[in-house]
């Protein structure tokens, strides 16, 4: 959900037929939803930075946007729906791998897409579990990390990260010695109310990877366990620091 302090919905369409992007506002806001399009795809993330959508709805027609919707997700927190004609199964699962969090088949109903944004603001994307902020800093190596002050540092940079990414980051900083599993995770930061599947645990993961790499490069901070999750990396966690 998005930072600002309002209880009205917003959603962002990013689709060329100005026929279908009226359509879907049309419906979106007889659901009470604040919304905005564009055509161009290139506009999309500036202003997802600047009117913070919960709900994205993305032409991703082409395979272009494979790309697209895997930098928005790195820079947002907000439900992506995938819209498309005819989209094969080996496209669906890359636009979810991707990112995505749910794909829709043209042509549809306005209402369809009006119907799966409310069905996803149900389940908000907030911390239901959250690791006590006890004001504590600690020190992984490189990596420092204030779950009180939400910051995380490495070599003296700090990190850009989502919500989503730094809860990812912070609920593996909080359980050092363990091996976290996806469904701790999803428990974690989605709740126990959560329906969906545990993809988006991945792209998450992999983003904070990423930029993790770029602040040090060389240096592994969150090591997979193959058939079992995800933890800090063992010579990190011997050099933990309070």
């Amino acid at each position: 959900m998005s930072s600002e302090t309002s209880t009205e919905p917003r959603s962002l369409l990013v689709e060329p037929d100005t026929g279908l992007r009226r359509a879907w506002e049309s419906a979106l806001r007889g659901r009470g939803h604040s919304v905005m399009g564009t055509a161009q795809r290139e506009a999309a993330k500036v202003l997802s930075g600047s009117f913070h959508p919960d709900v994205i709805v993305w032409n991703a027609q082409d395979t272009a946007g494979d790309a697209s919707v895997r930098s928005l997700r790195e820079s947002s927190d907000a439900y992506i729906i995938a819209v498309g004609n005819n989209l094969s199964s080996e496209r669906r699962t890359a636009l979810l791998t991707a990112g995505a969090d749910a794909i829709i088949t043209l042509p549809c109903q306005p209402n369809e897409i009006a119907a799966q944004a409310t069905a996803m603001l149900r389940r908000p994307r907030t911390t239901m579990i959250a690791t006590e902020p006890t004001g504590t800093r600690k020190r992984f190596g490189p990596l420092e990390i204030d779950v009180g002050r939400r910051e995380a540092i490495v070599n003296g940079r700090r990190l850009t990260l989502t919500r989503i990414e730094f809860d990812v980051l912070a609920f593996l900083c909080a359980h050092p010695q363990a091996v976290v599993s996806r469904n701790d995770l999803v428990q974690s930061i989605w709740g126990p109310e959560w329906q969906g599947d545990s993809h988006m645990v991945d792209v998450h993961v992999s983003n904070v990877r990423r930029k993790l790499d770029q602040s040090a490069p060389g240096v592994t901070v969150i090591q997979t366990v193959r058939g079992l999750g995800f933890r800090l990396a063992a010579e990190l966690v011997e050099h933990e620091e309070s």
